[in-house]
């Protein structure tokens, strides 16, 4: 009996021990799981916030910051003599404020709802990074690694890389200097790229992608589409390889555009991650232009 007794008093403290051990494991659980999902809420409330504040801003602003190219026609371009942008991503950046402030389109060109900031593929992505603009539409190139910088729409223009060289001389049916007549003539030739795009990229993999064709060109980089052409004039490169959109807004009597044409280029809208609302604005807006 008292054998008995002892061992169920040992079980009664076994049973207390554990019941003491386990009540802090248990608060502690469910304490860490309340702040997890605190965290999460907070978080989630501040990147909403930030997502409204560029909304709000904009509105307390009077109108969009768009960083759009200057010297791309058809997509866009600046008049300086009629101080007047246009072009398909000048549209968009219209109908993007139109959306904002609850207007049609040519109202917001009419009441000048949005402020054009001039970028280069130089600077364009300084320019956003640092609040410049609240947003890019500048023949952008969508790519993996650029999504990890910035957010990204969708695809609004697809657009291929061409070449570009100068005639020999007022002949029309002339295929250029130094008898370029296509990418397989440019062993050794010198090409003009621009800096921090993907033309120079793009062209290596198409070349290595060509069958019973070997050429081994020099690449020459520079700031501008302006320098660029200007090297192509000056004899400083053979070729000036761009996108064919912007290619077509440079060329005169004495250039020709080859027929060559790859690396498909998806161009997308871009704004800092931290504005992703802006960019859903920006989507409808694509999406409506379908």
């Amino acid at each position: 009996m008292y054998r008995k007794i002892q061992k169920i008093l040992l079980f009664s403290l076994v049973l207390a021990l554990c019941a003491g051990c386990s009540s802090p494991a248990a608060s502690d659980g469910s304490s860490s799981a309340a702040q997890t999902d605190s965290s999460e809420a907070s978080d989630g409330g501040n990147s909403a916030g930030t997502d409204a504040r560029i909304i709000d801003q904009i509105k307390d602003r009077g109108f969009l910051i768009a960083g759009c190219k200057m010297d791309v026609p058809d997509l866009s371009y600046y008049d300086a003599e009629n101080d007047s942008w246009s072009g398909i991503e000048v549209d968009i950046a219209y109908e993007t404020a139109a959306k904002i402030f609850g207007v049609t389109a040519d109202e917001a060109r009419d009441r000048k709802l949005v402020s054009f900031t001039g970028v280069t593929v130089a600077d364009r992505e300084e320019k956003l990074a640092n609040g410049e603009i609240d947003c890019m539409i500048a023949t952008y190139t969508i790519t993996r690694e650029r999504a990890e910088r910035f957010a990204i729409s969708e695809s609004y223009y697809t657009d291929y890389i061409g070449l570009m060289v100068r005639s020999s001389g007022d002949d029309p049916n002339s295929v250029g200097s130094g008898d370029i007549r296509s990418i397989a003539d440019l062993d050794g030739k010198y090409i003009g790229v621009p800096r921090n795009a993907t033309t120079r990229e793009d062209f290596i993999n198409y070349i290595n992608t060509m069958n019973n064709i070997t050429i081994n060109p020099i690449f020459c980089e520079y700031e501008s589409y302006e320098q660029l052409f200007k090297a192509l004039k000056d004899g400083n490169i053979d070729v000036m390889s761009v996108d064919v959109s912007i290619l077509k807004g440079y060329a005169d009597k004495n250039t020709r555009i080859l027929g060559d044409r790859f690396a498909g280029q998806n161009y997308g809208a871009a704004v800092t991650k931290e504005n992703a609302a802006l960019l859903d604005i920006i989507n409808q807006v694509i999406s409506e232009r379908r």
